[in-house]
């Protein structure tokens, strides 16, 4: 075997229910988020446990464990690049070598490296265990500066690695593209904020056509112009959210490959958010700072709740009773680092990985 690390064998049984599609999703656990020591300007991965689901979600340390034990190095925050339905996304090595690792199963995969991927500067999981127990490790290519650009996208089923062309391009090295994407459908869905190309849009990789667009996002000129907005999925509903004047603004796409049109479903105000914030303890208010810098940072996948919060402390609200409660707050001399892209929503998965062994690759030039 070569897998990194497989302590436990999944039973017969289990398995075959983890291979069918709702069998293989579980609820949500927790977040994955990129945090900050502040005295020591430090970053690293860290863990916030779902407060809606106390009973089955572990504690930070012990998830941040489960996954960083497979693993053959000490992963920083830089090293780790996605999760997408239970599965994590890991980097090392100025020419990218690519780990795939389930905690649920304990396992961790070595994806075959292709040494063409020197400008490779992100990547992204495309995996749903609703579909397929088969994944996409999907890397953004900065070889070439203008379009037509290169997605170089490995395939857990086939093994092996195959080049797709962008009509537009997504950016350089230098510019700043969103790196958290969400995958729906086949396709990948990632924010832009690059000089190059309109910063208010929303960039779709369709994995299984071969083909991009981009989509404009809702009511972007009242979006603020150096602002990240949070992409997400809600109830298998690609959703957008983002602060407008004074009010936190939650849209669903329609008609997604038609006619792209956005709904506006929630606008909460603010100053009602801030007012359930100041009834919270002491503590809570210090770290969770200005109500200014109040950000939408995940959507519940399965239900309509919204996650917020600032640098300090993270809170849910139920819109079916405007209820605000408080999921985490940070330790002192600690921050969450840009919530609003840095917050991955993790939910276990049963699915077995694919072992690949330890063989180098590279990618044929078309």
């Amino acid at each position: 075997m070569h897998l990194i690390n497989q302590r436990e064998t999944i039973q017969g049984g289990l398995m075959a229910t983890s291979l069918d599609g709702k069998a293989a999703s579980s609820p949500l656990h927790g977040f994955i988020y990129h945090a900050l020591r502040v005295s020591s300007r430090k970053t690293y991965i860290d863990y916030i446990p779902c407060a809606m689901t106390p009973a089955v979600a572990p504690e930070p340390h012990e998830f941040v464990k489960s996954y960083s034990s497979l693993l053959p190095f000490e992963p920083a925050r830089g090293d780790f690049l996605d999760c997408c339905n239970g599965l994590l996304l890991f980097v090392e090595g100025s020419i990218p070598q690519y780990y795939v690792c389930n905690p649920v199963t304990k396992q961790c995969v070595v994806i075959p490296r292709d040494f063409t991927l020197e400008n490779i500067c992100s990547a992204s999981l495309a995996f749903d265990p609703f579909k397929s127990p088969h994944y996409r490790v999907v890397c953004f290519d900065y070889s070439e500066p203008k379009p037509p650009q290169r997605l170089r996208v490995f395939s857990s089923e086939t093994g092996s690695w195959t080049i797709q062309e962008t009509s537009f391009g997504y950016g350089s090295k230098k510019s700043r593209l969103a790196k958290h994407c969400i995958y729906l459908d086949g396709v990948l869905y990632r924010r832009s904020a690059s000089k190059q190309i309109d910063s208010k849009q929303l960039l779709c990789f369709d994995l299984n056509r071969g083909n991009s667009r981009a989509i404009e996002l809702p009511e972007k000129e009242r979006l603020a112009p150096n602002n990240y907005g949070c992409i997400g999925l809600s109830r298998h509903h690609l959703c957008y959210s983002d602060l407008v004047g004074t009010a936190l603004h939650f849209w669903l796409l329609e008609d997604r490959c038609k006619n792209d049109r956005w709904t506006l479903i929630h606008n909460i105000n603010v100053d009602y958010l801030g007012k359930h914030v100041h009834r919270l303890d002491r503590i809570t208010i210090a770290r969770f700072g200005k109500i200014s810098a109040l950000r939408p940072f995940a959507l519940h996948p399965t239900s309509e709740v919204i996650f917020f919060g600032t640098r300090g402390a993270m809170l849910s609200y139920h819109p079916e009773d405007r209820r605000v409660e408080l999921i985490y707050r940070t330790k002192k001399d600690r921050q969450i680092i840009k919530g609003q892209i840095s917050v991955f929503p993790y939910t276990p998965c049963l699915v077995n990985l694919k072992d690949f062994g330890q063989l180098d690759c590279s990618l044929s030039q078309p």
